[in-house]
């Protein structure tokens, strides 16, 4: 998969969380917490601040509502968490293309 074709699908208010995550992982690696629970920290992440972006667009009506806000922030949250993998992966960590 490229990693442009990524971009298609992300709301563009929230590509900012892609640097972000950049960052948080950054920090995280250097702390105690061990490296293979970094993804799933960052997925929880993404989709956490997809949710209070989602949350904070969109009235809050009905069940159904917070049922689509959920699958938005939970699809938008994992295609943001790739977008940043895939980029720390090709460009912070292997210099490059």
């Amino acid at each position: 998969m490229n990693i442009e074709m990524i971009w298609e699908y992300i709301d563009p208010q929230l590509i900012i969380v892609v640097p972000m995550l950049w960052g948080i992982g950054m920090a995280v690696k250097k702390s105690t917490i061990q490296n293979r629970f970094i993804p799933a920290l960052l997925l929880a992440g993404s989709c956490s601040v997809a949710m209070l972006h989602l949350y904070s667009t969109n009235p809050v009506t009905d069940k159904m509502a917070i049922s689509a806000m959920l699958f938005a922030a939970l699809t938008q949250g994992s295609v943001i968490w790739l977008a940043a993998w895939l980029g720390y992966e090709k460009f912070l960590k292997d210099g490059g293309i």
